[in-house]
């Protein structure tokens, strides 16, 4: 005779003849073998008997695992073990004249003294009652009173106890997954690199019911999915794990994960989260960056996919342009909170001094260089083409094993160039290798006359910043000074700007309308027909003497690039073709001042 026997925890043990042709085995009553233990579903298992071959069927793709294998279903013989849920069940064979035990308290004895035969009883269910571990009812309790309380609660700190108090001893993160496939931490107490996993993976975790088990050599990974709605990207569950702690682990991180997809909106609102994150960073670029162009709305646009990540970021433009207050207002606008600024200036000179001051002694880094000092925030690098081509090699070691490592990037990385970021690189001024680690996100400051159409908005918004940083009030601009400024041709960009407004605004009584005239530049000048200097270059190019016409050609074109590199004399001497040595010495002999009063201050 062949019975089913179900073990229980203390030595105690059922057992169930298997006569019926088909039998029933869940949690609920309606079944032929009820059980209630963890993770055993209302109807979890059918056994059938077909002429004395038993087979078994997993009902609503439940997990049943035959002999340390996961079956949905199979044959049954002598000798083999059924897991479902916490509960073990053993395929036994009995013989006629062995007792079939049952459990100690409905175990019934027949009187010494009675006469005649015993009548035959019906084979009959029964239950045997689990005590589940101290850890796993202890990590059940804590997780009802977590989602349990006020739906306006905060849930992130609240899961971060749940994990030091659960995990206290093991690595173990919350995280969501970025459009790049990167995770990004929600709640973590994960210190070293995370496992990296291909795509497929994942998308097999998306199938409902999966989860997945890592194995190293010396250590365990389980990875739960978390369901967060169609239109947003994966969530996940991991954490350490081994052979003594798996099945709980498994059962807690399942009904956890099912808590956090129904609860999901509470995470995602609170302030441990990105949820109102996107709204106010673009409320606060719109404010910061008015305007209606396109260049204006795309660099907006592109600001705030930067401050999202934690890729590298390059902001392309002329100097001038903006540059460095783009990259102040992605350190400030970090969902975990504004981040420190560490800035360094790049030379093509020095380089020694460079490196000691950027790398400090040692190969990883002392503790008083600027990476150093950088780390838990941002380092923006300005003009990262002039440094020699060592040093660029050697930031692209440092950024690339830095953005690479499992927990993501310890520093956030910032760097500034020309505008033509792709023509440095064709040209060899920029490290290929070094362009390529900012490739996610590359922001392009669009020059003032791209955006010539915001420059009333910006200007209104510029003025009220020097107004509170000269602590006066200023009731506005007057139209004639407005027009005066439109029609400057700004060739030191918004510094240029910044600084006119600056001046006038310091010429303006405390509660008046600033008021003033800006000169128009020799640009917008040569631009307008009949002034003085298309006059005199009207009249230089007229002469047939080289000897008078070369030089005052040749000092004109130097006095323009040096206008526009704002007196950066090697960037002028590359554009001119012409050694550094050998453009000093042309400025020298034409007389020709440096314009570094164009530089912004630092």
């Amino acid at each position: 005779m062949v019975t089913l026997s179900i073990e229980g925890v203390g030595g105690s043990e059922l057992t169930y003849q298997l006569a019926k042709p088909v039998i029933t085995i869940g949690a609920t009553s309606q079944n032929d073998v009820v059980i209630r233990a963890p993770g055993v579903a209302p109807r979890h298992l059918v056994i059938q008997r077909n002429e004395g071959l038993h087979t078994f069927i997993g009902q609503n793709r439940q997990v049943v695992v035959l002999n340390g294998e996961r079956r949905s279903r199979g044959v049954l013989r002598v000798g083999d073990r059924i897991r479902i849920g916490m509960a073990t069940l053993v395929v036994k064979e009995v013989g006629e004249d062995d007792e079939v035990k049952a459990p100690v308290e409905r175990q019934t004895a027949a009187s010494p003294s009675a006469p005649g035969p015993q009548p035959t009883q019906r084979p009959r269910s029964e239950v045997v009652l689990y005590s589940e571990p101290t850890r796993l009812a202890e990590a059940r309790r804590h997780m009802v009173e977590v989602f349990r309380a006020s739906v306006r609660s905060d849930l992130v700190p609240s899961l971060r106890t749940l994990f030091e108090e659960f995990f206290h001893d093991r690595q173990a993160l919350l995280a969501w997954m970025d459009h790049e496939g990167r995770f990004q931490p929600i709640v973590s107490q994960w210190t070293t690199d995370l496992p990296k996993l291909p795509a497929r993976t994942f998308d097999e975790l998306a199938k409902a019911g999966r989860f997945g088990l890592l194995a190293f050599a010396n250590r365990q990974i389980l990875i739960f999915p978390v369901e967060r709605g169609q239109l947003q990207s994966a969530a996940h569950l991991l954490v350490e794990t081994d052979d003594d702690t798996r099945e709980d682990d498994e059962l807690v991180l399942a009904e956890l994960a099912r808590m956090l997809a129904v609860h999901w909106e509470r995470v995602d609102s609170s302030s441990g989260f990105l949820g109102p994150w996107e709204a106010n960073a673009r409320k606060l670029v719109d404010e910061q960056l008015p305007g209606t162009s396109q260049p204006t709305r795309v660099l907006r646009d592109r600001l705030v996919e930067a401050a999202h990540s934690s890729n590298p970021v390059l902001a392309c433009g002329r100097t001038g342009s903006g540059r460095m207050f783009v990259a102040a207002l992605i350190a400030s606008l970090n969902p975990s909170g504004a981040l420190p600024v560490q800035v360094f200036q790049a030379r093509e000179e020095d380089e020694s001094a460079q490196r000691m001051e950027l790398f400090g002694s040692s190969p990883d880094g002392g503790a008083s260089s600027l990476v150093a000092r950088a780390r838990g925030g941002a380092l923006v690098i300005r003009d990262i083409q002039l440094l020699s081509s060592a040093l660029q090699r050697e930031a692209a070691a440092a950024i690339g094993h830095d953005v690479e490592s499992g927990y993501g990037p310890s520093v956030r990385w910032i760097a500034t160039t020309g505008q033509d970021c792709m023509g440095l690189v064709s040209e060899g001024v920029f490290d290929a290798t070094l362009f390529n680690l900012f490739h996610h996100h590359i922001v392009r400051v669009p020059a003032v006359e791209e955006r010539r159409e915001d420059l009333p908005l910006l200007m209104v918004r510029l003025l009220e910043s020097v107004a509170a940083e000269q602590r006066k009030e200023v009731r506005g601009i007057e139209l004639e000074t407005l027009n005066s400024l439109l029609k400057h041709a700004f060739d030191g960009q918004m510094t240029e700007l910044f600084a006119e407004l600056r001046r006038l605004a310091s010429a303006t009584p405390d509660g008046e309308m600033v008021r003033g005239i800006v000169p128009v530049s020799s640009a917008s000048g040569a631009r307008q027909g009949g002034s003085e200097a298309e006059v005199a270059n009207a009249g230089l190019l007229s002469q047939d003497d080289l000897k008078a016409v070369v030089p005052a050609v040749e000092r004109l074109i130097i006095d323009r690039v040096l206008r526009r590199t704002t007196g950066n004399q090697s960037k002028a001497a590359r554009v001119l073709n012409l050694s550094r040595g050998a453009l000093i010495a042309k400025m020298k002999e034409f007389n020709i001042p440096d314009y570094r009063y164009l530089r912004r201050s630092r």
